[in-house]
């Protein structure tokens, strides 16, 4: 998506006061009392229909920050469709798209969501605590010391629970929910800590002259805040900590001044005062949004002032009225459409807008797949007394050491089972504790995850051998929990489905948890995935087959700026890998190999700078979670390793995907045998406008260095591919394909720009177009950079790779090259070569894929 920000007034755009976007609601469920309602303009009437009915007609405040909630006269049952709209003025939107209401027990068979106490921690003399991950229309409630201080019926997917009386030091908080009479788990307990004396100086978010809502920030959990407009008190409010959004009235003036305290106990220090004062009208900014594409019917908003309608033009004809965070269009998005957004407040109206391109490709950035909270999480140590221990995490009725495990699960059958194995390191380090928050993740949905102790395989040697004993330990390890799941004395008994098994290695324990399919004959067990986390292949190394996953979901993630096992050897798995139904390698720059694991201090990263350790474990839990989700639970979060959507609170940018899944039409893998002149489909090829392009090993020679024949040392993966050679821009590759249907079909195909100087990049970007010609010969080409661009290596000092990761073009995107052009009946697909750098670009795996 390419934007710019513009004067407003340059564009001429015609409003039309009647256009209101239709809100949308938070998913109702039966038995809820209230439903939440997002995306109206502030001040508007909002009407609910339940089942063909009216049953509720309001006028409600401001959209943030967290909707409106309105009460039902009845509790909502299985199956009735609910549905709203605005009203403003002369304005009435139409009705939101109906949502049916669902019984939660489907969706969440062992109980509601865990309550979320957010923000944490919590603070004596705390008067509001927030609760998050609820479903709405609920009763939500707050206990301190068992005892309850606080409690909202019809509650909002983010509720704040005012509290009385204040909290006293050192209470053990809880949150609880409860639907249809049913229970969720409690919170993670809050025990309350005094806060800083006095509290820190609030802050406040710009305020511009026309608005009616400002944003208090600073503010401690629970706190007392009192506003002051001009120096006169407007009021105290409980907070639940962050921020604090409030409407006043009149209208903000240019000049005015705002000033907030906060206090937490009586008797002890305020703040010192936060003070702000209102900016003119000229400088309220455009709103930004999120990434915009062919397809979309929204537009998502992610920064704007307080309280401000957003407008948004489609091409110059009006296209959507609401406010942030998403607004509902009236059209549906191409690829090439010009979207213009702008921000008014009730006396301000913007003067500067958002000018956006629609890309063809531009995935929007969504929830998090590791948020998924369901289950207290228990522990505790194994060990047989045989070399065989570790540490094991798992849902269980309450957080802590040595808890029973979830009896609601448990009455639900046996749940999912991953497995963990670390790599070398130091032996006295504990490494096999250092992958517990991912544990926890995976234990709060529902999965019991595992990690094997490997210590005793640690030191220096290594080998192929090292590898395979590491594989045995692993397999000793399951069969150690099958045993658990035999004894009736066993906290895991009959708890695990080891038909659901996944595997997770880390450096050599990568390298086992590859070897492990291929030897295990242990009864019972189906592995249905495997994710290598910067893989060692020792058998490579020693001049063996490397092993091909087949049979179970693969996903590896290499760190670019991995300093130890720095050729990325999970790009030779990943490659080899059947899509059994699919194989996942995510490229994740400025990451390196230790800061995975919390006990392995020392960041042996190389390049350009790392991103925190804790942007690496936010890395490996949400695609990590997404992986497990996917193959051991059923849910489709595959979309994340597929790049169709981007986690969101994560450094995604720097994730570089490659995504194959079974079942598709492989136009071209170069892998046939057949030379450059035929495709996989044993059609021809051809080249024109000076291309030399050519097939060559995308691979190492085991001693090191370029495998024999290949075009340069920079591929390290272990495939065949093409590269094409630099020269001028009218360079194209034919590839005929017979005449297939692309109609609601996308072109998949890996690329890469060529790296020829070790521990350098070029400066620029470069890139390539892809075309399709259909059987009357008319042809249309969409460039990679409507699809989110060739990315551009990482200066990996060592071994600067040429890495290639999958694009993905829509095929509806090509209709709007030539209008003329036929989907139904396309002859061939085209590589235009149209750069004039003198780069090469390796390209594989040309594939025609069904959504």
């Amino acid at each position: 998506m390419d934007e710019k920000e513009v004067p407003r007034d340059r564009l001429e755009l015609k409003e039309d006061p009647k256009l209101l976007s239709p809100p949308y609601l938070a998913q109702p469920y039966a038995c809820a009392v209230a439903v939440t309602v997002y995306g109206f303009v502030p001040h508007a009437t909002i009407e609910i229909e339940v089942a063909g009915v009216s049953v509720v007609t309001q006028p409600v405040g401001f959209p943030e920050p967290v909707g409106a909630t309105l009460k039902l006269p009845a509790p909502l049952t299985a199956g009735q469709a609910v549905r709203a709209r605005q009203m403003l003025g002369p304005g009435v939107s139409d009705w939101s798209a109906p949502v049916t209401a669902l019984d939660h027990t489907k969706d969440f068979p062992a109980g509601p969501p865990r309550p979320e106490i957010n923000p944490a921690p919590v603070y004596k003399c705390g008067i509001r605590t927030g609760v998050d991950n609820l479903l709405a229309g609920g009763t939500v409630w707050i206990t301190a010391d068992g005892a309850t201080v606080g409690k909202v019926v019809g509650c909002n997917p983010h509720q704040g629970v005012d509290v009385s009386p204040p909290y006293n030091l050192n209470q053990h908080v809880r949150a609880w929910f409860e639907l249809c009479k049913d229970v969720s788990p409690p919170s993670v307990e809050q025990i309350t800590q005094t806060a800083a004396s006095p509290p820190p100086t609030p802050g406040f978010e710009p305020i511009y002259a026309g608005g009616e809502q400002l944003v208090v920030t600073n503010i401690v959990n629970g706190a007392k805040v009192t506003l002051f407009r001009g120096g006169v008190n407007q009021g105290t409010w409980g907070c639940w900590g962050g921020s604090l959004q409030l409407g006043l009235n009149p209208p903000f003036s240019s000049g005015e001044t705002f000033s907030a305290t906060q206090a937490m106990c009586p008797g002890d220090p305020t703040s010192p005062p936060g003070t702000t004062t209102v900016q003119p009208c000229s400088s309220l900014p455009a709103p930004h949004i999120g990434p915009v594409q062919a397809g979309d019917v929204q537009i998502t908003v992610v920064s704007s002032a307080s309280g401000a309608v957003i407008k948004v033009w489609v091409n110059g004809s009006p296209a959507g009225t609401g406010s942030a965070p998403v607004v509902n269009l009236n059209t549906t998005l191409k690829f090439g459409d010009t979207v213009v957004v702008v921000q008014d407040l009730a006396g301000c109206k913007g003067r500067t807008a958002l000018q956006a391109t629609v890309a063809c490709v531009d995935p929007p950035i969504t929830g998090n797949p590791a948020a998924l909270d369901l289950f207290p999480v228990g522990n505790t140590e194994y060990d047989n007394g045989a070399g065989v221990r570790g540490s094991v995490y798992y849902p269980a009725e309450d957080d802590g050491k040595n808890q029973p495990f979830n009896k609601r699960l448990t009455k639900l059958g046996p749940a999912p089972i991953v497995v963990m194995a670390h790599g070398n390191h130091n032996p006295a380090d504990p490494s096999y504790l250092g992958y517990d928050y991912f544990q926890a993740d995976l234990a709060k949905m529902g999965i019991i995850a595992v990690s094997v102790d490997c210590n005793a395989l640690n030191g220096p040697g290594g080998g192929v051998q090292n590898i395979e004993d590491r594989a045995d330990l692993i397999i000793e390890s399951i069969k150690h929990f099958q045993a658990e799941a035999a004894d009736i004395t066993s906290t895991f008994f009959q708890r695990i489905d080891f038909k659901r098994l996944g595997l997770m290695g880390h450096s050599r324990g990568g390298d086992a948890v590859v070897t492990v399919p291929s030897v295990i004959s242990l009864s019972g067990v189906t592995i249905r995935g495997v994710l290598a986390l910067a893989p060692t292949n020792f058998r490579f190394w020693a001049g063996l087959s490397t092993i091909q996953p087949k049979g179970y979901a693969f996903m590896t993630l290499l760190p670019a700026g991995d300093g130890d096992v720095v050729d990325n050897n999970g790009a030779q798995f990943y490659d080899q890998a059947s899509p059994d139904p699919y194989k996942s390698q995510l490229y994740v720059h400025f990451t390196s190999h230790n800061l995975y694991n919390r006990q392995w201090l020392n960041d042996d990263g190389v390049g350009p700078p790392r991103i925190p350790r804790v942007e690496h474990e936010r890395i490996l839990s949400s695609y990590g979670c997404a992986f497990f989700r996917s193959v051991l639970l059923g849910h489709a979060t595959e979309v994340y390793l597929a790049g169709y959507q981007k986690p969101g609170g994560v450094l995604h940018q720097n994730v570089y995907t490659s995504f194959m899944k079974n079942g598709q039409t492989t136009i071209d893998n170069h892998e046939d045998g057949n030379g450059i002149g035929k495709n996989s489909l044993n059609l021809p090829t051809a080249q024109s406008g000076g291309l030399i392009a050519d097939e060559f090993p995308f691979a190492q020679a085991p001693a090191g260095g370029p495998a024999p024949g290949a075009f340069n040392g920079s591929f390290f993966g272990l495939t065949t591919g093409m590269v094409t050679g630099p020269g001028g821009s009218s360079r194209l590759f034919r590839s005929e394909i017979g005449g297939k249907d692309l109609t609601k079909k996308e072109i998949w195909i890996r690329a890469a720009e060529v790296v020829r100087t070790q521990g350098s990049v070029p400066n620029g970007a470069s890139g390539f177009q892809l075309g399709v010609e259909d059987a009357n010969g008319v042809t249309a080409f969409v460039d990679v950079d409507a699809v989110g661009g060739l990315p551009r290596p990482y200066a990996h000092p060592f071994r600067t790779k040429s890495m290639l990761n999958t694009i993905r073009f829509k095929a509806d995107c090509f209709k709007i090259g030539n209008r003329k052009l036929t989907l139904t009946k396309v002859r061939a697909l085209l590589i235009a070569c149209d750069r004039n750098d003198e780069r090469a670009t390796a390209f594989d795996d040309l594939q025609i894929v069904k959504p």
